[in-house]
């Protein structure tokens, strides 16, 4: 089977093969706190009572969907609340901020929306990503 001249050029994942490194240190008995990837120990960094509470609730009261792609409007109005209060910096909750699940749509929506084939990109490395955002994206430099 053929696959595409975009998908043959692709490379590996910098910040995943760290990870997978260290996860391999741990697992031969190496003290290390994994903070690579993002999937930390609960052991380590449990998740809060109030928002364990929260989550158990939205379960309950069936809010086991998707949400909107955007995010829902209560969780937009608390981030610009957020941003507002604490940076001060005014943003519409409903034109100008998007809630995902991770970070990766929106870096990658990112580089979308402002690189353009043939940009210059800088980016730190290891970095979570980058290449391959970049790389999709146009190519850029």
């Amino acid at each position: 089977m053929r696959i595409s001249r975009l998908a043959d050029q692709l490379s590996g994942s910098e910040i995943i093969r760290i990870g997978n490194a260290v996860s391999e240190q741990i697992r031969q008995g190496a003290a290390i706190c994994n903070l690579t990837i993002g999937d930390f120990d609960p052991a380590l960094f449990p998740i809060p009572a109030g928002l364990r509470e929260g989550i158990m609730a939205a379960y309950q009261a069936g809010q086991t969907n998707y949400p909107p792609a955007a995010g829902t409007a209560d969780l937009r109005q608390a981030a610009a609340d957020f941003l507002k209060t604490r940076l001060g910096l005014s943003y519409s909750p409903a034109d100008e901020l998007l809630v995902a699940g991770g970070s990766r749509p929106l870096i990658y929506a990112a580089y979308l929306a402002l690189v353009d084939p043939g940009d210059r990109v800088v980016f730190p490395v290891p970095s979570w990503n980058n290449n391959h955002y970049c790389h999709l994206s146009g190519p850029c430099r």
